[in-house]
């Protein structure tokens, strides 16, 4: 069998970056516009809470008055590029160890540049044969796509997709198409979508509360 995986909320809690990225953009905006650092953070915290990441940074900007278009583009930019401060989940780690004999891939959706960076500080590489930012094909590639799916099989020397186990977290997009072609999926509850009730067709085939339920003869048995 050939394992791949999701990255956020699969191999790591993925609101790590997201805090870890506020803290770069508070720096920023200290060194450019003293602006205290954890006034600037709670702001951020309390507008992530209230209505998610979309406008984060104008709540500052708008706060200090100096909500421009450029100020946006540095503040999310700077969120993009900075050195993430991660780390696996103990699951994940163990979820990896278990399985280092066997074939494994990521398969990422989001922006290149912060998925790689991502992948680079937890050292993913040495544990899977690619890491695939799909946006690295064109966004019409991200999932719920097929398309870098179909090129692991092809790597693979032309496997079929029913020897292709996936694990992921999000049922808005990460098995529906998988579930169509015959792989196999495994829904990890954790993150942000945990508690999400699927759309009927849009669930994986199996259901683990944890990574550390996914073992050798875990995957053996969905295989037949």
């Amino acid at each position: 069998m050939i394992i791949v995986t999701d990255l956020d909320d699969t191999l790591y809690p993925e609101i790590e970056f997201v805090h870890s990225g506020f803290r770069a953009v508070c720096a920023y905006l200290k060194q450019t516009f003293q602006i205290d650092p954890n006034t600037g953070y709670e702001i951020m915290l309390g507008e992530l809470e209230a209505n998610g990441r979309g406008k984060v940074f104008d709540a500052v900007l708008e706060k200090y008055q100096i909500n421009t278009l450029s100020n946006r583009k540095k503040c999310l930019s700077v969120y993009r590029s900075h050195q993430p401060e991660l780390k696996l989940y103990p699951e994940a780690e163990r979820f990896l160890k278990r399985f280092s004999n066997y074939r494994k891939y990521v398969v990422t959706d989001g922006n290149i540049r912060v998925q790689r960076n991502k992948i680079q500080v937890l050292k993913l590489r040495e544990h899977f044969v690619r890491t695939i930012p799909t946006y690295q094909y064109g966004i019409q590639y991200s999932k719920p796509s097929v398309f870098c799916f179909e090129k692991i099989l092809q790597w693979e020397g032309e496997k079929s997709p029913g020897q292709l186990v996936y694990i992921g977290d999000n049922p808005k997009k990460d098995f529906v198409s998988l579930n169509k072609i015959g792989a196999k999926t495994i829904r990890v509850l954790t993150g942000e979508f945990q508690s999400m009730e699927a759309a009927p067709g849009f669930d994986a085939q199996c259901t683990v509360s944890t990574l550390d339920d996914i073992t050798e003869e875990f995957i053996k048995k969905i295989a037949l």
